[in-house]
């Protein structure tokens, strides 16, 4: 099969071809990967790309020199925002994508990641839109072998439909999703396993924003109200310590952690006050108290499947309301803030006090934060922080600052303290885990124009669990560091190299009685380049080589080469990619980020020894429409337990994309 999608490539590279622009995927693919390493949140990678995906439909108009629009660009850093919007009031309108390159703080790599998502039009200069209303609709379809169950209560397919509109002030959404194994509708009435849906009204006056329906909030750095995207991406990426302070509309898939029900924006002068309350479902496993048969909360469940008996009965069995207020003071240098928010549980949580790993958990039905955070810029300097205390006084505070002494050099640093028994139901802090406790850390990194063309970045960070966390029985360290080293020579070719080095500490499976930590180290090197020798095909080759384990290292090597392009009639882009891996363990796995459905997201993690081959085909039905085909076969081979297993998996998705 491989054979013959390779030849069936090559003999379409005879025909015409045009330019492709891959930045989006470069950027997606940059983050990705780094963010699938995460389990403790591995949703993060699907919140990022979908933002991006926004992004590039709704590109950010920089020509207005709005901070609030600009801050629109998410992975930009405080200073590189300041600093675009203080040119273009000083020189005025930006004419090419090019001169983004000559502002201070940026270089021609960032350039070229933000081209996709900027647009040089000015507010007062865009064209009146004549039509009543436009948007997109999207309906993915996807499926499997060796995915079916026999106890599936529905089909083993997955399904998505995504309708999206607006007219004027007024923009609006739908989506409904059904993940392998669950109903295609359920309860009643019928509706399907998931649904989200808003509607949302923007003004220039004293009312600003007022959402109806599912919606995210994020405010200051995130620690005790973020329902939107963590920050905290890479060591080495840029705008770790962005974040635009906002409501905005969900419309994500993921079918935990966003509000329901309605939201407002107020602005009085340089005061901005929002206000929120909500009250959804939440799945989750209830347990009965013997002596008294009271119920309790045992654990949330944030997966959002619902393709098995028990994970049906935890279905919507939580209720939960919850309230919010911010009140932002935004002056000329500095920008202070109050934060307020309140939840309350139809259902209480009890932790077991006799069971060490329970002792600091959460008990109760209600909960409430209270944060104070600030964001000041002093000359080369941007200073940020935040403190927040929750209804048992338990604190967590981050205090950081970014300094720029020359155009050429960034110099970042954090430090962050969240005590163990912090409790934040819809707080995502800087470089936290999902639960945002249980960590003090401190980190530093630099990024570094060189020379021309060359661009240096490394990191590290220091972790301390002052108590019990994931996997580990006692209080632990962790460390993690990283160097990139970026070169792009020419307009049409670009070479990078990474290495990380992750330290952990784990419990060992194997030690009866009181448990006993082993650490857990990982190598990752990575060389990547891409070219293109005509403005019509891109090539891209990758090497992979990693190292993990506990006392004793196994290894891991993957090796991909793709190859993209687009046909000008009929205008068919196609994308191929051929890897091969080979890793000793799962400490030892690799991952590669891959081109997918709009609005989705893979990044398959390769384990064992096996290849890898997907052929993605995107075919521009109309000016309005597109149809996306994407078929891909992982072939692997594994040994666990002295018993070889050989395991071929074929996956189909298909795409439908209109616009109106």
């Amino acid at each position: 099969m491989a054979r013959l999608l390779l030849t069936f490539f090559l003999i379409l590279i005879c025909s015409g071809l045009w330019a492709q622009d891959e930045t989006l995927m470069e950027l997606i693919s940059s983050v990705a990967e780094e963010l699938s390493y995460d389990e403790d949140d591995p949703e993060a990678a699907s919140v990022f790309a979908e933002r991006l995906f926004e992004l590039a439909e709704k590109p950010v108009r920089i020509n207005s020199a709005d901070e609030s629009e600009l801050s629109r660009l998410f992975f930009l850093t405080d200073f590189q925002v300041r600093s675009l919007a203080d040119y273009i009031h000083s020189t005025g309108r930006i004419f090419t994508k090019y001169e983004l390159a000559s502002i201070p703080g940026f270089n021609r790599s960032l350039a070229e990641m933000i081209s996709p998502f900027v647009s040089l039009e000015t507010s007062k200069s865009e064209k009146k839109d004549t039509t009543i209303i436009h948007g997109t609709f999207i309906s993915n379809f996807s499926v499997k072998n060796n995915t079916g169950d026999a106890n599936y209560p529905g089909p083993p397919w997955k399904a998505l439909c995504r309708v999206n509109f607006s007219a004027g002030r007024i923009s609006g959404g739908f989506t409904t999703e059904k993940d392998a194994g669950e109903k295609v509708f359920s309860g009643k009435p019928p509706l399907p396993d998931f649904y989200s849906a808003n509607l949302s009204w923007r003004g220039t006056g004293i009312i600003r924003k007022i959402i109806i329906g599912d919606f995210t909030a994020r405010y200051g750095t995130g620690i005790g109200l973020n329902t939107g995207l963590r920050t905290g991406l890479s060591l080495t990426q840029t705008g770790y310590i962005s974040g635009n302070d906002e409501i905005r509309p969900y419309s994500s898939t993921f079918e935990y952690g966003f509000f329901r029900g309605i939201a407002g924006q107020l602005t009085f002068g340089k005061t901005n006050v929002s206000l929120f309350c909500s009250a959804d479902m939440t799945d989750a496993a209830i347990d009965t108290i013997p002596e008294s048969n009271m119920k309790f909360i045992r654990t949330i469940y944030r997966t959002g499947l619902h393709n098995t008996n028990s994970l049906l009965l935890s279905k919507d069995a939580l209720s939960e309301f919850s309230y919010g207020m911010n009140v932002l003071f935004d002056l000329k240098k500095i920008r202070a803030g109050l934060i307020f928010t309140g939840n309350s549980f139809s259902l209480p949580f009890a932790r077991n006090k006799d069971d060490p790993e329970e002792v600091f958990d959460f008990s109760g039905r209600d909960n409430y934060n209270v944060s104070l955070y600030y964001k000041a810029g002093l000359a080369k300097f941007i200073l940020f922080g935040e403190i927040c205390t929750d209804g048992s006084l338990n604190k967590a505070y981050v205090q950081g600052l970014s300094f720029r002494p020359d155009n050429r050099l960034t110099i970042n640093a954090l430090y962050r303290n969240y005590d163990p028994g912090f409790a934040s139901f819809h707080g995502k802090g800087i470089l936290s885990s999902s639960s945002g406790d249980n960590i003090k850390g401190i980190l530093g990194n630099f990024i570094f124009e060189a020379a021309k063309h060359l661009f240096i970045s490394a990191g590290c960070d220091l972790r301390q669990y002052q108590w019990l966390s994931y996997r580990c029985s006692s209080p632990s360290i962790s460390l993690s560091t990283e160097v990139r080293i970026k070169y792009l020579p020419l307009t049409n070719l670009s070479c990078e190299g990474l290495f990380s080095y992750r330290q952990y500490q784990y419990d060992n499976p194997e030690v009866s009685g009181i448990k006993k930590q082993h650490r857990l180290t990982t190598n990752t090197f990575k060389v990547a380049a891409r070219y293109s020798p005509a403005d019509n095909i891109t090539i891209g080759t990758r090497l992979d080589f990693k190292t993990g384990g506990y006392e004793s290292l196994s290894t891991g090597t993957m090796i991909v080469q793709d190859i993209s392009y687009r046909l000008r009639d009929p205008a068919i882009a196609l994308w191929l990619r051929y890897c091969i891996f080979r890793t000793g363990s799962w400490e030892s796995r690799l991952y590669a980020y891959e081109n997918d459905l709009v609005y989705s997201f893979s990044v398959p993690a390769f384990s064992g020894t096996g290849e890898r081959i997907y052929l993605m085909l995107d075919w521009e039905l109309s000016k309005s429409m597109n149809l996306r085909i994407k078929y891909g076969i992982t072939d692997a081979y594994a040994i666990s337990d002295d018993l070889a297993e050989n395991k071929e998996t074929r996956e189909l998705r298909l795409q439908l994309r209109f616009r109106f």
